[in-house]
């Protein structure tokens, strides 16, 4: 089990790696990488409903920060390898990221506030995207709102998908 956790999050940190380097250029072996991700699931059809199911939630946040200017990519409202990231992410949430979920969930919230706008800033720092924000306010401000969603996906996945 902590070997598979561990490919997961290699493979997923791949795909980060990818879609700040690359950008666009990483959306055909990124999306290699996300398939290789649900072929190594043990649970293979909870993350395809996960995926099905968490995609439009997620997106629909990268949309509406958008569309609030918290933040900005080149593209508009968000570029294509964006959404392979979050399938990959999504992938993460049954395998190495599991322990979120075993967590009460105002820790596992405060943890995604705490850790996820670390991301989006190690994008900023290499200009893949940016906010008109303060660092704090963006910290604040996007990290509360993210952690909701991601909970919010976290949720439905323990509630409806879990076998």
């Amino acid at each position: 089990m902590i070997s598979r956790s561990i490919i997961n999050f290699a493979l997923f940190q791949g795909v980060w790696f990818m879609a700040l380097f690359l950008e666009h250029n990483s959306l055909i072996p990124a999306l290699a990488v996300v398939a290789l991700m649900i072929y190594l699931s043990k649970q293979r059809k909870q993350d395809s409903w996960l995926l099905l199911c968490g995609l439009p939630l997620a997106l629909g946040y990268e949309w509406l920060a958008s569309s609030l200017n918290l933040l900005a990519f080149k593209v508009s409202p968000f570029p294509l390898w964006l959404a392979v990231l979050w399938a990959a992410l999504l992938l993460t949430i049954n395998t190495s990221m599991q322990f979120l979920q075993k967590l009460p969930w105002y820790i596992a919230w405060g943890v995604c506030v705490l850790f996820a706008p670390a991301s989006y800033y190690a994008g900023m720092r290499f200009e893949v995207l940016n906010t008109e924000l303060v660092l704090w306010q963006f910290w604040l401000v996007y990290g509360l709102g993210w952690a909701s969603m991601f909970m919010a996906i976290i949720a439905i996945n323990k509630r409806f998908l879990a076998a």
